[in-house]
């Protein structure tokens, strides 16, 4: 509980146009983490711009795990690094669209 406080507290405190992109984001950002990235100087733009830069390319990852290859807006293909870097499982052989 103490720390769902703390990351709201946070959260409260980013520029509007950061908790915009935050409360609008297709995944969970940690907010503590963006508030510290701003306190120790980066320009909120530009953690604004690395959030949809991932975001950008996370989307077809997660498409491609969860719906498989075929989906449309899914990737073709993904190497096993970035299926780790998303806490996947690097062997797509065991995705319920590839048996």
């Amino acid at each position: 509980m103490r720390n769902l406080k703390k990351q709201l507290d946070c959260f409260d405190r980013l520029p509007a146009s950061l908790r915009a992109t935050l409360a609008n984001a297709a995944f969970d950002w940690d907010a503590t983490l963006v508030a510290s990235a701003l306190e120790v100087g980066a320009a909120a733009e530009g953690v604004i711009a690395r959030i949809l830069d991932d975001e950008q390319r996370r989307l077809p990852i997660d498409a491609y795990v969860m719906y498989g290859p075929d989906h449309p807006g899914a990737a073709r293909s993904v190497q096993a690094n970035w299926l780790r870097y998303y806490h996947y499982p690097a062997r797509s052989g065991g995705y319920w669209w590839n048996r």
